[in-house]
């Protein structure tokens, strides 16, 4: 659920606004709900005091009074009624603002109406009742700021109507009746909106209340969670630790065997520590690189690499510490200042709270396998070279024939006298000499090798294409 920290409103319309704008329909719904019971206590008081006030009809108007009494009792509060009962049903709340607006207006229209029939100086006197349809409009009935203030200025503009052009008013009295319409009417509407000002912040704050409430809910529900799961990492760890005290007992038995057998390996291992102090390394690197454990004991096992790839293995012991690294190739210094190959692969030692204390290196030499890599390598180079040849031979012989037959035919066609007779017999002893050497390649099946200047191989054709022995 999104959340807002602030409440934004329309200063006008006081809908919610900007980030707060997805609740105004859920406000509107609960709004409603929480004002139902209200308006329908609201339409019964104010049928039951318009009603109450047929009596003072009676006594100032006697005359008037089945026209007060069809405007009170035949109208306006057979509309309240209706509109009560219909607040029972489903489409209410769908025009409950304008059907609410609309009864305020013809409460304020029959009082109207009835202060146009009055004889003065009582009509006079009637404006008292539309102040307090203004009162009921404003405060009693719980409509919405914007409605309510449009039903009290319908209001105004109809008495205006009614006091100027369908039953003139002197104006002293005009004045004065304005003057309280006015005030009373800006009062309610500030009423009115400050009204739905608290009712929508209530709303808000409940609403925050209800967030904070689940958020407190779920930390609780996860909290409950959590302690459980610590409870079982607990009891395994108690159950790993009184293992690993066993496995220790038996590392401690068995480390004498493990240290002769480290010896025994015809692999360099060596151990050290974070900042690569050699603390430990078996015979055989000594006996390859000529080093005395004396001479090494103490130094710095990255001193040892080749310079070119120094920077390299530092780098690579760092990534251990965050996950394993495969074997890597670096060339290792000797005594006599000569490199060899070493395939190294490192891991990081931990103590028991897995902090880091030191590294092992496992130093294989490839040598031997060095060399062999690159004798199959040539091998392999070559046997391209010679299919590739063989290929393009192939593709070679059908023009070559085709040159073959033509310088024939145009030979047969020359005189032995004619000076490109001889240029011709030259071409086809080439062609075929061409075809030799073409044939020669794609009968290579054996071949050696012999180092030619620089670090350059060559094949004798001649002597390897029929040649047995490798």
């Amino acid at each position: 659920m999104h959340h807002q920290s602030t409440m934004k409103l329309h200063l006008l319309t006081l809908k919610f606004s900007g980030d707060s704008s997805n609740i105004e329909t859920s406000f509107q719904r609960e709004y409603f709900r929480s004002s139902l019971s209200h308006n329908r206590a609201a339409m019964l008081v104010g049928a039951f005091f318009y009603s109450a006030f047929g009596i003072l009809d009676m006594l100032l108007m006697p005359e008037n009074k089945s026209t007060m009494w069809m405007i009170r009792y035949a109208i306006v509060d057979p509309l309240i009624i209706a509109l009560f009962l219909l607040s029972f049903s489903k489409i209410f709340e769908r025009y409950a603002n304008p059907l609410m607006t609309l009864v305020c207006i013809l409460a304020g229209g029959g009082i109207i109406w009835m202060i146009v029939i009055a004889p003065p100086p009582v009509g006079y006197s009637y404006y008292a009742g539309l102040l307090l349809v203004f009162i009921w409009s404003y405060t009693f009935v719980r409509i919405p700021f914007l409605w309510a203030a449009l039903a009290g200025w319908v209001m105004v503009v109809l008495y205006e109507i009614a006091a100027i052009w369908i039953s003139p008013t002197p104006f002293t009295i005009l004045l004065s009746n304005n003057f309280f319409f006015v005030s009373a009417n800006i009062m309610g509407m500030i009423a009115c909106y400050f009204l739905e000002y608290y009712a929508r912040r209530n709303f808000f704050l409940t609403r925050q209340i209800d967030v904070e409430r689940e958020k407190i809910d779920r930390v609780n529900r996860e909290l409950e969670s959590r302690t459980l799961e610590y409870q079982n990492v607990n009891r395994t760890l108690e159950q790993e630790i009184a293992e690993r005290r066993k496995v220790e007992e038996a590392l401690r038995k068995s480390e004498e065997l493990f240290m002769k057998l480290v010896d025994a390996i015809p692999d360099a291992i060596v151990h050290t520590d974070l900042n690569g102090k050699i603390l430990y390394i078996n015979e055989y690197p000594l006996e390859v690189s000529g080093y005395s454990w004396a001479e090494i004991e103490g130094q710095n096992v990255f001193s040892f690499v080749s310079p070119e790839d120094r920077d390299r293995l530092i780098n690579n012991a760092f990534l251990m510490m965050e996950s394993r690294q495969g074997p890597q190739e670096y060339q290792l210094l000797v005594k006599d200042g000569g490199k060899i190959p070493f395939e190294i692969n490192g891991v990081v030692l931990r103590d028991k709270d897995g902090t880091p204390f030191g590294f092992v290196f496992v130093c294989r030499d490839i040598t031997d396998r060095k060399r062999a890599e690159g004798e199959q390598y040539h091998r392999e180079k070559l046997q391209g070279i010679l299919e590739m040849a063989g290929t393009v031979c192939h593709e070679m012989n059908q023009p070559m024939q085709v040159i073959y037959g033509l310088s024939e035919l145009l030979l047969m066609k020359t005189s032995e006298n004619e000076p490109s007779y001889g240029k011709l017999s030259r071409i086809i002893e080439q062609i075929q000499r061409m075809h030799e050497i073409t044939g020669k390649l794609m009968a290579i099946r054996h071949y050696k090798t012999e180092d030619y200047a620089g670090f350059a191989r060559i094949i004798d054709i001649h002597e390897s294409h029929d040649n047995k022995n490798t």
